[in-house]
Formats: C-alpha cells, structure tokens, sequence
C-alpha cells in the first residue's frame, strides 16, 4: 500500500470536505483531514494549518496541498497504518519486521483541521509541485521539503517592519467641493495649509517627519488636521529599500536591516566579443521564455556576471523576474551591490537575515515588488510569480547541497523549476563540476558556452609551484610560508598591493601526537582528530595554557593535554590551521594589516560585511583565510595569491577529492590580477607534479577532465553513474549493524522483482569511513546505477514496503551524494 492511499473502507464520511495535509514532521505520509465548515473559505491549497497529530492530538503545523469532497482524495488518514508487502523477507539478522499497527478494518473518524493561517503567506502552486518532486526524487518526506522552502519567519508570521504615512483625507476635487477654494469654510490658515498638502499627498503618501518638514507646522496641528478628517494616517509595510505594499513609484527611504541597500546607478560595461556572442546565444530564449540550460564555462574575471546582468536587464524589461543564486552568503553584498546598481528593486534570501526580515523579504517577492531576487541555495524557492530567468552562479560549488534531510541539491532544483515553468538556466563557473560539463555534452537541453579571456585584456596570473619537501631540505623547521612567497609578500605590500592567502584548515594545529609512540588524541565521541584551537584573540603564539582540542564534529573541546596518556612524553601540536598561519604571517609582516577570515571568525552576516568593506577600502593588506574566500570575490588591488598547503583536498578518502582540490586552486587563483596588472599565485605542494595540483596552475581545465574523466567511467561514478548512500547509526554498534543488513536484504529482494539484476550494483553493508560519529557508530549502503531512474524505483518501492519507516536507528538517505564520509 502507498503511503499516498489508504484502505477507505472504515472512515465515516458526511457531506463536506476533506483536505490532504503535509505536517512539519518526519512523517513519510500525506495525512487527510476534516475541513470544517466555518473555516472552508480559507482552506486552499498552499495553506498553512494547524493540525491535531496522535493520540494526544498535538496540535502541529502543516501545509493543506489539495482540497476535495468525500472520497476525492488519496492521502492516508492521520495515523497511517504500517504494512509489510505480502512476499517480502520477513526476518533478516535476527530482527523480524513490525506487524501492522492497526486493523485496516477498524473504524476511525477523520479529524478536523483546528486552524487555518489566514495571515500566513501562501505557498504557491508551482512551489507545492517542486516539492513534491523534491520529496520524490531525494526520498524525503514532504512535510519536511515544504518545511524548508517556507522560511521560519514566514511559518511564525513574524513581525514584519511598517512605517505611519500621512494620506489626503479628501481628493482635490472634494476638498475643492467642500469649501478649500476660498469661500471661507475653512479657517484661513488651514486652508493655505491644505491648499498645498492635499495635492501633493494626492500624488503620493508621505511619512509624518516629511510633512512636517515641507510644511513647518507641529505635530500638534498635524494631529488636529488628522482629527478633522482633511488628513488620514496609515499603516504601511516597509519591503525592502523601504518600499511598501502601495508604494511603487520608487520613493527611497532606510531599508531595514539585512535589505539591499539602494546604490548608485551603473552604466553596463562595454562588452567583449566573446560576451556578446553568449549574450547572442542566450537571447532567443529570453525572448521567447523556453527551457535550456546554458553552461558558461569562463575563465576567472572574464565577466560572467555582466552577462548574468545583461539576460536580467531583458527579462525585467519584459516584466518578468529573476533568481539568482550564489553558494555562500559571503558572496551575497558583493553580488547585491552589482545587481541594485542596475535594479531599482533587489530581495535577497539567506540564513544571515532575521526572521522578521526573511518574512519582509518573501512577502516583498510575494507580493510582486522584487525584480530579482539573490540569495544561497535556498532563494530557489522564492514565491516569484512570472519568473523568466534562474542563474546559478559557481555551480560547482559544494555549498549548493544541502547537508541534512531533506538533502536537495540548489542547482539541480534550479534546473527542475526552469523545467517545470518553461524557462532559462543559467550555470556558471570557471570550473563546471563534471557532472554539468557532461550534461552539456549528452544532454540535449544543454549547451557549453565559453569566454576564455578577460574582458580587460589581462592575462591570466602567473602560478608558480613550490615543492614544500625540497623547500624543507633546503630550510629546516617549521615554516607555513616558503622562501618564494614570503619574497612576492614582500615585493607586493612595498608596491601597496594586497595579498590573500588561502589555507582550507582552520584552528591552530591539525592533531596532537606523542613524539615517541604512535600516540594520537582521538576524540572521545567520533573516529576524528582533536583540532588544536588557540583562545586568545590578539595573533600571538600561544602556549598550552591558552589553548583548547576541539572535535570539528560533534564540538567536544577541552585542555591540550602536556603529556602522551601511554610513554609519558611530552605531546606535540602537529599540522598547519589559519590560526598558526595568522602568528606567522604576522611575526614576519609586523607592519602589515592582517585579518583572518573562517568559520571561527566569521559568527554572523555582518561579520562577512566588515571584513570584505574593510579589504575593500584598502584598509587591510592581507587577508588570510579557509575556503570561503576563494570564491567569486572581485578586488581589483590584489596582486598576490598563496596556496599554503594544496593537498589537504586530496588527502580525504573521496572520488571527488582531485576535482575539489582543481577547483579550490583555480577559483583562489582568479582572486589575483582582475583589473590591468597581471597577478601572480604561489601554490604550495608536497606533491606538486599532482595531476589536479598541475593542470590548475595551467588554468587547463580540458587537460584535467581528459586526466580524471576516465577514472571515473571505470569505476562507474558520476557523471557516468548515480550513486545513493544509505547510512543507519546508533550508540549501540550492533543495532545500526543489524538494520543495515535489513535494508541489505529488502534491497536484494527488491532488485529482482524490479527486474534490474545488473542495472542496480549494491555495495555494503559496510562501516562507513567516518565509522563513529557524534558518539554513533555508521553503517552504510551503497547503490550505483549509470541512470537514475533505477535508483529511484528501488527507492521507492522501499518507501512502499515501509522499509525506511520500520527502522529502528537514525537513518541518512542521500541520493547524489557529494560527501562520502
């Protein structure tokens, strides 16, 4: 039995409605409820509801999905039954299945919605059917996708920002009717006043301070004038830019904090040749909205986003709306700024914001104000009606998935709604993950489009390789920055150039060891190093009394211990983070302005601003930091880019780990030279003759696929395979074993009765290899196919046979996976 049917033999139904619900809940079920009749005309769907759940009828909130009468609808009812499939495995690793919890023959009465949120915004049409396919395609339940597309602003109905406006109580031609032109029905002061308000808040609504600044009376008269009836006050929505609901003829006022603030005008950029023959490639589908997705692979500064600007200048002038996303919320102000330059009205979309901005933001979508919205992976679901175009800026980076149920992919969905709405895919990147440039190879909606130089004129930077083992032999100790790049720092802030240096390890030192045994301090709760962390803020060298072990994953943290638990040796700190990179940097560029940019640093949005304004104005010389300012930052004064360690990527047990490391190298390359100087790049490497290490420092990105493409079609990975990883973990090492080798034989039962013996390769159970995590041991499964309709079956007749909802341990289902511990 679906858990989108249920047996209706034993429900009482009457003449009304009923109405399908997806609760905020991990519930993998669409539940249906009595409408009743005082709240009918509200019941529509896309609604948010208040709903009793369980036995004790705990009140939860939900989204109404469909509305019909009497035996119209196909969701289960509020406690759907388990079932197990007549024919399927019953008993695997001495676990049996659970029996159905109720008689599919007794009687229960449906039961009633409590409460229908008529002051919460409604979910659209097109963003229900996108969810559903998200619930289908990422085997997630569907209360928990619509969960995530409506912010939490939106679902609490936060306070959202108004401003008191004063409006003309009476027309010109009524206030000229009841006596304003001079025959003295008015007190002859009020009548000069009036004269002049009342057209001119005719033509617009002003705030209280304005009126009394362009008239000079007092508040007092203000209010006495309200009083008569010659002037209303109103209460207004702010949106942002501070907007309104019935504001539209631009007036600017302070936005609220989070919003975009209102910058000046830009004139478009000349473009270059190989711009304008993208453009040219793009325009039929702007003119005539028609589903394609066009990849733009430009190299580093060739002017992507003025052609991302170009499609938006023509969609919006055909009155139509466009979403942009961008993978960090680092890169929001940046590309903002360069989007108000060019529109009046810019909504902007990510977890920096507060709730009652997140709500301002939707319900100025919502409502029809934003041209375009910009935003992290989730701005994909803005509520914009008449979208023409969605651009996906850097749509390789990792950051585009989500990393906890439902696990969707911002990219992929981009390309799922522009397929569902008819419209324009913008992809780019300086480096397309494989699975997009082969996409634009097989798939016939894609297409490749190329610039392959900056529009300045400008080469490309220089990227000169360190062998960091040679660099030891030639100078003992411990040394962060060579010999080379410490020269080019030097050469670059005597020249007042600016500097970023990347190393993608943040904290103080890797991992403690003892320097006699084989001692290493593991944390207690996951199969991990403890990160060495120092506690004081100033960039000193700190001892052992200042510093902390953290766990980077469960947050353990603790005394760095002084000697080694087995020997009794004195432990040492081993590795390189951004904390130990900072002291050095500092100790040898005293006179230099250094800030450090990581997760550790970097707690809120306006963090993220500070630092980017301040590297911005010239105001620091070298900014130093993890992985996050390797993308998509445009600083015209920089000359000089260090790779501090290249091969910490490559070091992680993953088939993506050479592509990564390519990809982090080139996109922190670009970072140097953007304006007519050209700039140079220092990457060092233990092993710099690494075919990823090599090819980057080429900017050849043909050289590198035509190098990995062939490893991964052997071993069937992506793009040449899906993948879908199934992770059961507990405290209790046995039971996650056991219920991975339940799944193990329902898998294998399933397989032949889908008749895809040889379409569907299963690996596992086996202990994943982040074994512990959290202080929970992982066992996973593994299932491979070269099309993703095979998994997808399988998937879902697992979800069929409750399978997923019979197990008894916390389970991850990540379908395309980009992590694999």
């Amino acid at each position: 039995m679906s858990a989108w049917q249920i047996d209706r033999q034993g429900i009482r139904i009457g003449d009304a409605a009923y109405a399908q619900v997806a609760v905020d809940q991990a519930l993998d079920a669409v539940l249906t409820y009595h409408i009743p009749r005082d709240l009918a005309s509200a019941a529509m769907p896309g609604a948010r509801v208040t709903v009793p759940l369980g036995r004790g009828n705990k009140p939860v909130s939900g989204v109404l999905l469909e509305v019909g009468e009497n035996r119209e609808l196909h969701g289960a009812m509020e406690a759907p039954a388990q079932t197990v499939a007549a024919g399927a495995p019953d008993e695997s690793g001495g676990l049996l299945w659970p029996s159905p919890r109720q008689d599919p023959s007794q009687k229960r009465r449906i039961k009633d919605i409590l409460r229908v949120h008529t002051d919460v915004a409604v979910v659209p049409q097109d963003l229900l059917e996108l969810a559903r396919w998200i619930a289908r395609y990422y085997c997630a339940p569907l209360g928990l996708v619509l969960s995530a597309i409506v912010p939490a602003g939106v679902k609490t109905n936060a306070r959202l920002p108004k401003r008191r406006l004063v409006t003309a109580g009476l027309s010109p031609l009524e206030a000229d009717a009841q006596g304003l032109d001079g025959t003295g029905r008015v007190l002859r002061r009020d009548r000069d006043l009036l004269e002049r308000l009342i057209p001119w808040l005719a033509q617009q609504p002003q705030t209280e301070k304005a009126v009394l600044d362009f008239t000079g009376i007092s508040a007092a008269t203000l209010k006495r004038l309200v009083k008569r009836g010659w002037l209303r006050i109103q209460q207004q929505m702010l949106l942002p830019d501070g907007a309104s609901t019935t504001n539209t003829s631009g007036q600017q006022t302070p936005g609220p904090e989070g919003a975009a603030a209102p910058a000046d005008h830009q004139e478009p950029l000349r473009l270059s040749a190989e711009q304008q023959a993208v453009l040219a490639n793009i325009q039929p589908l702007l003119d005539q909205p028609t589903f394609a997705v066009r990849l733009i692979q430009g190299v580093t500064g060739s002017g992507k986003t003025e052609v991302y600007l170009r499609a938006a200048e023509e969609v919006v002038s055909a009155g139509r709306r466009v979403i942009v996303l961008v993978p960090e919320i680092v890169l929001t102000p940046q590309t903002v700024q360069r989007f108000t330059r060019r529109f009046e009205r810019v909504a902007i979309m990510h977890s920096g914001l507060t709730d009652s901005q997140r709500h301002q933001h939707w319900r100025a979508i919502a409502d029809g104000w934003a041209q375009v919205i910009v935003g992290v992976r989730s701005a994909i679901f803005a509520p914009a009606a008449n979208l023409g175009l969605i651009v996906v800026d850097e749509e390789h980076d990792s950051s585009y998935k989500q990393d906890s149920a439902p696990r969707y992919h911002g990219r992929d969905v981009a390309v799922r709604r522009g397929q569902m709405l008819n419209i324009p895919v913008l992809l780019g990147s300086a480096t397309p993950s494989l699975e997009s440039w082969h996409n634009s190879q097989t798939n016939p909606h894609y297409s490749l489009l190329k610039l392959t130089s900056r529009p300045l004129g400008t080469a490309m930077p220089r990227v000169l390789r360190v062998d960091m083992k040679a660099e030891q032999r030639q100078r003992p100790g411990l040394h962060i920055l060579s010999m080379l790049l410490e020269h080019r720092i030097k050469e670059v802030l005597g020249d007042k150039g600016q500097v970023i240096l990347l190393l993608n390890r943040r904290g103080y030192a890797h991992y403690v060891a003892c320097a006699r045994c084989d001692w290493v301090l593991l944390c207690d709760n996951c199969d991990a190093t403890m990160v060495v962390h120092r506690l004081d803020g100033d960039g000193r060298s700190a001892g052992t009394e200042s510093s902390v072990v953290r766990c980077h994953y469960c947050l353990t943290s603790r005394l760095l211990p002084k000697i080694c638990p087995q020997c009794h040796a004195k432990v040492v700190s081993l590795g390189q983070g951004t904390q130990r990179a900072e002291d050095e940097v500092k100790r040898k560029f005293p006179q230099a302005r250094v800030l450090r940019m990581d997760s550790d640093t970097m707690r809120q949005g306006r963090d993220y601003q500070r630092v980017l304004a301040e590297f911005g104005a010239g105001e620091v010389d070298i900014l130093l930091g993890t992985q996050m300012i390797a993308k998509g930052l445009d600083f015209p004064n920089v000359r000089l880019v260090g790779v501090l360690n290249a091969d910490l990527a490559m070091s992680t047990p993953d088939f993506r780990a050479s592509e990564r490391t390519f990809d982090l190298i080139c996109q922190v390359a670009g970072r140097s030279g953007r304006a007519y100087q050209q700039g140079t790049v220092v990457v060092q490497s233990f092993g710099p003759d690494e075919p990823a290490i090599a090819y980057a420092a080429q900017h050849d990105y043909t050289g590198f696929i035509s190098k990995e493409l062939p490893h991964r079609q052997a071993l069937g990975y992506p793009p040449y395979g899906r993948i879908v990883r199934l992770v059961a973990s507990d405290k209790n090492h046995d039971l996650a074993r056991n219920q991975v080798l339940l799944m193990a034989r329902w898998i294998a039962a399933v397989i032949p009765r889908l008749k895809l013996e040889g379409a569907v390769r299963v690996v596992g159970p086996q202990l994943a290899p982040l074994a512990r995590l959290v202080e929970e041991f992982r066992w996973e499964i593994l299932l491979f196919s070269p099309v993703a309709v095979n998994l997808q079956r399988v998937l879902e007749a697992l979800r069929e046979q409750k399978v997923f909802a019979a197990v008894k341990t916390a389970l991850l289902i990540d379908v395309d996976p980009l992590q694999m511990q």
